[in-house]
């Protein structure tokens, strides 16, 4: 039998279990429970491109709206307290379990008229409340996980956590596009029922499967597993006050609050109305996809240009992208749009860049920004992003396309003024860090020869 593994760090964490004794057992553990959320998750993804579309403006802008106002909430109320408890797994179990509330609500809005707005309601209610912890406890997961990888195969934490992020995201974004295309070709077989019905098998099935992915691994640093577990007031009041306080944060949320009401402009206009009308519904789910797949073939190269330019401008050409697809909409007439037919993917390419932006380069620089406030800083990014969202799906059914996407120019520009001060300030903040370390480096040496001189005179 083969000896209990102890960790090479020093932290006397004997690991009894032997799926965490080996790199291809870690891996094998890691992508099932990446294809369980990922799967699950674009199934979420794919019915809410149709949301507006198939349920009409005025519930569809509800229902998704309700989804981000309680995903925010969820996220920033009870999901540490409840991951802590239920563990990683089992939070995941549950979370992927009520998330199919949110898909088989539109199978039912779709079969049973009379039901459709409490359906949808309840559902999105559900699902966001399940989608606030479901990222947390993919996060406690990916940690754990990548602690054990870096410690078995002797690489660097960095490289380890690099590694396993790399074929998450794979994964999931992945996923998103097949189902997204998925929610389309479905069409050539069947009605709205036949659709939403798929895609709730498909959700219960990933969140069945999840019940047998492999508990997460135990906590190797010791020291962070009994750290005190932070309440959700207190998290609030660290959140509100690293933004109340700090002017780079205030700056930020500009761009936060713009890809929240972007996004929601794209999904509730221009997926309802633009090409509901120029392709038919069943189309909405190709062009839908367009966006993560154009995400995905950027991430590496944005990666590689911010180690030359800086973040700044990469950050801002993702500003520049929604403006341009504001602009666009708000200028041209639907008759014009709509006469492109799939000529209209330009904008869904453009929107690509912008996702590639915030997803990659934009939480990048939140880190860097923040490094030792990371928890209220990355909360910031839920609360604005997530909560210009729900306020956009709200707020849309009742405003003209002109009011809808001037909302959305404004907030592009606010973003660009925004991401230009967080730099500029962050920078003078650097420098004048570097300009005291210099003065007390120079003051140093400074007693050192004096110190010396004083010793050579002595003798």
């Amino acid at each position: 039998m083969d000896e209990p593994f102890v960790d090479e760090e020093g932290q006397g964490q004997v690991i009894q279990d032997q799926r965490w004794k080996n790199t291809y057992s870690l891996q094998a553990s890691f992508i099932f429970m990446a294809l369980c959320f990922s799967i699950n998750h674009g199934c979420v993804t794919a019915v809410l491109g149709l949301a507006s579309a198939n349920l009409g403006d005025e519930l569809g802008g509800i229902q998704s709206g309700t989804l981000y106002i309680l995903y925010t909430l969820s996220a920033l109320l009870i999901a540490t307290s409840l991951v802590h408890s239920l563990g990683a797994k089992w939070s995941l179990v549950w979370g992927l379990g009520l998330y199919c509330a949110y898909v088989a609500s539109f199978l039912i809005a779709a079969k049973v008229e009379s039901v459709k707005w409490p359906a949808a309601i309840i559902g999105s209610a559900i699902g966001g409340t399940a989608a606030g912890w479901l990222w947390t406890a993919q996060g406690v997961y990916f940690g754990r996980v990548a602690d054990h990888y870096a410690v078995i195969s002797g690489l660097s934490k960095e490289k380890s956590t690099s590694w396993l992020a790399s074929i998450f995201a794979s994964i999931y974004v992945g996923f998103e596009v097949i189902l997204k295309l998925a929610s389309s070709l479905l069409y050539d077989f069947g009605s709205d029922t036949f659709v939403y019905t798929i895609f709730t098998i498909v959700a219960v099935a990933c969140a069945i499967l999840m019940v047998f992915v492999p508990k997460e691994p135990p906590q190797l640093n010791q020291n962070q597993s009994q750290q005190k577990q932070l309440s959700a007031v207190d998290r609030l009041a660290q959140a509100a006050k690293l933004l109340t306080t700090d002017s780079r944060m205030k700056w930020i949320s500009g761009f936060e609050i713009m890809f929240g009401m972007a996004s929601s402009f794209l999904n509730f206009y221009i997926n309802g109305t633009i090409i509901k009308s120029a392709l038919g519904k069943k189309n909405i789910g190709y062009m839908a996809a367009v966006v993560p797949a154009t995400a995905t073939l950027l991430a590496v190269p944005y990666s590689k240009l911010t180690n030359i330019t800086g973040k700044d401008p990469v950050m801002i050409c993702g500003c520049f992208s929604y403006l341009v697809i504001a602009m666009v909409v708000v200028l041209v007439k639907d008759e014009k749009l709509e006469s492109l037919k799939w000529g209209l993917v330009f904008l869904y390419i453009i929107a690509g860049n912008g996702r590639a932006v915030f997803e990659g380069t934009n939480k990048a620089m939140v880190a860097d920004f923040f490094p030792n406030q990371k928890e209220a800083a990355f909360a910031n990014v839920i609360i604005t992003s997530g909560g210009a969202s729900a306020v956009a799906f709200y707020i849309f059914p009742l405003l003209s396309k002109l009011t809808m996407g001037l909302i959305v120019a404004v907030c592009c520009l606010y973003g660009i003024i925004g991401i230009f001060m967080a730099f500029r300030i962050h920078r003078s903040e650097e420098l004048e860090q570097y300009n005291k370390v210099d003065r007390g480096s120079r003051q140093s040496d400074e007693y050192e020869r004096k110190d010396s001189i004083g010793f050579v005179q002595n003798n």
